[in-house]
């Protein structure tokens, strides 16, 4: 190899690892989300909360868990927190046995069932599962914030056609 070659493809490494290592963007920016869900006068826990970007945006959907206490945090990836700025429907589910009883646990499954599949049903209602309550419309600004939504109580909701 030659000191030429050498060089030109030392030079090439160098200007890919500075373009992988520092160039490029941080990723989008983003506002702090999180908020309390209550069902009916109960913590909403163990809920899915998701926010789905309106039509027509190039935003990201996202959704978190609710703690115990029904409290959410949204992240964008594992250990980076926040949504990005825009308007969002938010759409909740739960799915618990028929008796109220928690699904069973996939979470070591390789592939993972639906938890129609294993007999549960979902106790969100209708409108808050698809977004199309009121309540469910928001705007998260630039500065993020807390968004709090109150649920009517769970309850197991009829199957629809098509699931078990």
């Amino acid at each position: 190899m030659t000191p030429l070659t050498l060089a030109v493809r030392w030079t090439c490494m160098a200007s890919l690892v500075f373009t992988i290592g520092c160039g490029g963007s941080a990723g989008p920016k983003l506002a702090p989300v999180s908020g309390v869900v209550t069902a009916g006068d109960e913590p909403f826990e163990g809920g899915l909360v998701r926010f789905v970007p309106k039509p027509g945006t190039n935003l990201n959907s996202r959704e978190a868990v609710t703690d115990a206490e029904g409290k959410y945090k949204i992240e964008f990836f594992k250990g980076k927190p926040g949504l990005e700025p825009g308007e969002y429907k938010v759409m909740f589910s739960l799915y618990q046995m028929p008796d109220g009883s928690p699904a069973p646990d996939q979470s070591d499954e390789q592939d993972p069932k639906h938890p129609n599949e294993l007999g549960a049903v979902q106790f969100v209602a209708p409108e808050f599962e698809t977004g199309k309550a009121p309540a469910c419309e928001v705007t998260v600004p630039s500065e993020g914030g807390q968004f709090d939504f109150e649920l009517p109580p769970l309850k197991a909701q009829p199957t629809k056609l098509g699931n078990k």
